[in-house]
């Protein structure tokens, strides 16, 4: 008798789902192929969130990681900017 994990780990099941865009990846123009590998590789920086989340959809999951790795990058570029139009007077303190 085998004891052990009985369900694929979410970075597993991710895995499998990416498996199945290899098609799409690949009619992917070079520079639009760079800009989906670091899409994938933010989604994994979030699989630690979604081992929370066993029975839902992979997709789902990788979404929600992309949209949080954006929204964070988007938050990190208002504060530049802020910093920066601060400097130069555009916006008033």
């Amino acid at each position: 008798m085998c004891m052990g994990r009985n369900s694929l780990t979410y970075r597993e099941r991710l895995e499998e789902e990416l498996a199945r865009w290899t098609s799409f990846r690949k009619a992917l123009l070079a520079d639009e192929r760079e800009v989906f590998d670091r899409l994938v590789d933010q989604a994994f920086r979030y699989v630690h969130a979604g081992t929370m989340y066993p029975m839902r959809n992979a997709f789902d999951i990788f979404l929600m990681s992309c949209l949080m790795s954006h929204e964070e990058r988007l938050g990190v570029l208002e504060k530049m900017l802020k910093v920066s139009m601060k400097v130069d007077g555009r916006l008033s303190p």
